[in-house]
Order: structure tokens, then C-alpha cells, then sequence
């Protein structure tokens, strides 16, 4: 398990909400590897998708943190990209 640096792509402010959002990418990536996102303190959402097959790849945030981990099952050097909201 590592802790996989990510690079931000795009981020933005959901109107009145007051989430933030940010679109990430992240390389490589195997399974049970964390993703850390400086730029929310909470992540409330998340999608992560495999950027070779564009395929959605399993991934949760546990509690109240701002840590992503990819769960999704022989994953192996593999770059994602994700698109989480939070605060």
C-alpha cells in the first residue's frame, strides 16, 4: 500500500453549496494504494476511473478524511483519474 501522488486537473467551487470540487489524476496505482487530496479536508464524493479502458474502478473514503483508497480487485500500475467533491 502506498500513498499515490496526486495531479490536479481541474477544480471549482459548486455554486451556492459551498463544496469544492477537484478532477485528479493519479499514476500508477495498484490495488489497496491511497490517494491523498491536499485540497479538501473532507471528501463527500468520489468517482476514480481507469484512464487505459475509461472503466469505473471501486474506490471509498473512509470517515471523515481526505484520503481516497483504490479497493478495486488486480489493479496493477494502472493511472486513474477521479473527480471528488468535499469541503
Amino acid at each position: 500500500m502506498v500513498d499515490v501522488t496526486e495531479t490536479i486537473i481541474a477544480r471549482g467551487r459548486l455554486g451556492a453549496t459551498g463544496l469544492r470540487y477537484v478532477v485528479y489524476e493519479a499514476s500508477p496505482v495498484d490495488t489497496d494504494d491511497t490517494i491523498t487530496l491536499g485540497e479538501l479536508s473532507i471528501v463527500t464524493a468520489e468517482a476514480c476511473f481507469r484512464l487505459d479502458t475509461g472503466a469505473e474502478i471501486t474506490a471509498t473514503v473512509t470517515g471523515t478524511s481526505n484520503v481516497v483508497t483504490v479497493t478495486e480487485a488486480g489493479l496493477t500500475d494502472v493511472s486513474v483519474v477521479g473527480l471528488a467533491t468535499g469541503n
